[in-house]
């Protein structure tokens, strides 16, 4: 007979795999417990908006509370590393042993230099790899000017507007030949031959067949999610829907997957073996727009009932919720959702917006002030600032004694 779990106990196993469940330890956040973390994840998103903290820092402070972000910086830019950066969900950090298996399953074609003349492109690449390989790593315009390379500036796509040596690197991160050794302070890769950027000794498989990177792929976005669809384990590494099944049978097959009914929940729903299911959560934490528990928004929806959908690209003035809206899990449930930035110069968290979910416990307020609190203390903020906009903003200003609130 297939196995039986409410909801309440697939969200209980979800928040357990992405170690969302329990509060947060007592003891300092140090550099094992940092990997500890990410290699439960598999993977952290990046993203270059910057208006509360870069998103990958985030994660880690909602499982782990305050920590030193320069120890963080250093598993991906020391060897050696911890965490490499490929695609993935999107561009992402991720474990150095997935990356041969990313490799064959990944394509971002509209990155790179896909459309260029292939005969520039191949010039351009030899030259490129040939200054890294016998320099320091090197950003893209580092590499520019290493080159020589003079081009007219565009300015006819927003956001895009990268000459041809920020195209080819790109096009040779996407295949693997570059890495990213960290990034720069502007956020800029730096990039170095891939060789240099892996573990030394990493076991690596160049005969690895497609079947089997999706198969490693898969199993690791089992664990990870705990539990979920087809659908749910396929987006968290943006992996084919089809081929994704596939290799779940397989896991299936292998004991290492489990089918089981969960009412309410289209399916068909399968869970990790190997969770055990908690029977409290007790967690709670203010989630990056880009953190894993929420990525896939459909199944953030059908197991929570939070529907969510991030607005930075939406018009202001079409915009429900605000600009940088972070969801905030309390226990086995996501109760509020709040609009912030962080405001350098007044050394002062801002919430624009704070909004209560239906059905919100009573010690919503209380229990978000607290998180906002900690949330500035760790940013080096000194004061909170609430804005009027949303249902919860009367009463957390008042949850937040000693602060201008």
């Amino acid at each position: 007979m297939r196995a039986t779990l409410s909801l309440a106990q697939a969200r209980r196993l979800a928040l357990a795999a992405q170690g969302l469940h329990r509060p947060r330890p007592a003891a300092p956040a140090s550099t094992r417990s940092l990997t500890a973390v990410f290699e439960r994840l598999q993977l952290v998103q990046i993203d270059s908006v910057n208006v509360l903290v870069r998103s990958h820092y985030l994660p880690f402070f909602s499982r782990l509370g305050a920590y030193d972000r320069g120890a963080l910086d250093r598993l991906s830019s020391r060897s050696p590393r911890r965490m490499v950066e490929y695609w993935a969900h999107e561009a992402s950090f991720v474990r150095p042993e997935h990356f041969d298996a990313l490799r064959l399953w990944q394509r971002r074609a509209w990155v790179g230099a896909h459309r260029m003349d292939s005969g520039t492109r191949a010039d351009l690449a030899e030259r490129i790899v040939a200054v890294l390989a016998s320099s320091r790593p090197l950003t893209a315009s580092q590499l520019t000017e290493r080159l020589g390379h003079v081009e007219e500036r565009r300015t006819d796509s927003w956001g895009w507007n990268w000459n041809a040596v920020q195209r080819v690197a790109s096009h040779l991160f996407e295949e693997g030949i570059l890495g990213s050794a960290g990034r720069s302070p502007s956020f800029e890769r730096r990039y170095a031959l891939m060789e240099a950027v892996l573990p030394p000794g990493l076991a690596r498989d160049p005969a690895l067949s497609r079947d089997a990177a999706i198969l490693e792929l898969a199993r690791a976005a089992v664990a990870a999610h705990g539990i979920g669809t087809v659908r749910c384990f396929a987006d968290y590494f943006r992996l084919p829907h089809r081929d994704t099944g596939r290799a779940l049978e397989r896991l299936v097959a292998s004991g290492e997957a489990e089918p089981v009914d969960v009412p309410g929940w289209p399916g068909p729903v399968y869970r990790d073996p190997q969770r055990t299911l908690p029977r409290t959560a007790q967690g709670r934490a203010l989630l990056s727009p880009f953190d894993s528990l929420v990525f896939e928004r459909r199944r953030l929806e059908e197991l929570f009932g939070f529907r969510y959908r991030l607005e930075i690209y939406t018009p202001a003035a079409r915009r429900e919720y605000g600009y940088y809206v972070l969801p905030f899990l309390l226990r086995d449930a996501v109760v509020a959702r709040v609009d912030l930035k962080a405001d350098r110069v007044r050394r002062t968290l801002i919430v624009h917006a704070a909004h209560a979910e239906p059905g919100a416990p009573p010690d919503t307020a209380a229990e978000l002030a607290a998180e906002l609190a900690l949330l500035a203390d760790w940013l080096g903020l000194d004061d909170v600032r609430v804005a009027d906009s949303g249902s919860l903003a009367f009463t957390l200003r008042r949850e937040l004694p000693g602060r201008l609130g």
